[in-house]
């Protein structure tokens, strides 16, 4: 089944179920799709911060009831999704770095996951052990993931693991695709490994630098069957523009002034001679 088409019967097939849950007569309408892609994702709310160690994220093209989180330390536990959006808090709240994100929603046939990961502050450690932990039976891994105040950005190399129940899949087709439009695909290797080349999509102007550099969300998906039961699954983060961009754009400049000017004794040269 096309993943759009199967996306679309499992938002209907769960808010039937939920619906049946609460004794409710009425189907209620599944959470509202991006403009940009029918994927499902969690993403950040404007203006949830607050405490070092919460924030509200909401999924978003998928009808979970909640949001698990796993720690940089270990353990999960799950939050709510109470209209629209569940305020999330660290596992270990005096451990920061790195916390991996989960919404899932279910059917006996299908099974979709979104994920995505929530930066603290707070000092911790680095997600290694995180990443490495199944969390979901298919799985988009990064490998690894950008440091402290560092981003993905158009124009670099990113490695992403896929696994399935825990096990990683060589030949898997990964989908990526970009709020700027850009839609691609990579396969994994051997390893289970697909490295995403990130699009230079945009615009010439966009801010690289400084703490307002633009951003833009990307998402990450594959599919597998097993048996009577298809599963989706998919990574979302945002990425920023090429840090080089602006540079690349003053060197040329320069170099184009330095040019023209290295030429002016030489047009005054063929002037003077022409009057000769």
């Amino acid at each position: 089944m096309h993943r759009t088409a199967f996306l679309l019967v499992l938002l209907a097939a769960s808010a039937s179920a939920l619906a049946q849950q609460h004794g409710q007569h009425g189907r209620p309408s599944g959470p509202a799709t991006t403009a940009w892609t029918s994927q499902p994702l969690i993403v950040a709310v404007p203006g949830g911060r607050g405490e070092r160690a919460a924030a509200q994220f909401r999924p978003v093209g998928l009808p979970a009831t909640e949001i698990r989180v796993f720690g940089p330390r270990g353990g999960e536990q799950a939050f709510p999704v109470e209209a629209g959006a569940a305020r999330l808090r660290s596992t270990a709240p005096e451990s920061g770095n790195y916390h991996w994100l989960s919404a899932r929603a279910e059917t006996p046939a299908h099974v979709a996951v979104a994920s995505t990961v929530w930066y603290s502050s707070n000092p911790g450690p680095a997600p290694v052990e995180l990443l490495q932990r199944a969390k979901s039976e298919l799985e988009i891994v990064p490998d690894p993931l950008p440091r402290e105040h560092a981003n993905y950005r158009e124009s670099e190399k990113w490695r992403f693991i896929v696994r399935y129940a825990g096990q990683p899949l060589a030949g898997q087709v990964v989908r990526m695709e970009t709020e700027r439009g850009t839609r691609t695909h990579f396969t994994t290797d051997g390893a289970g490994v697909a490295t995403v080349l990130f699009p230079r999509d945009f615009p010439p102007e966009a801010e690289g630098e400084g703490h307002n550099r633009a951003k833009a969300g990307f998402v990450l998906s594959t599919e597998r069957q097993d048996g009577d039961r298809h599963f989706v699954t998919t990574f979302n983060h945002s990425y920023g523009p090429d840090g080089e961009r602006g540079r690349s754009l003053a060197w040329g400049a320069a170099f184009g002034l330095a040019g023209m000017l290295g030429a002016l004794p030489l047009l005054r040269r063929r002037q003077n001679g022409k009057e000769q």
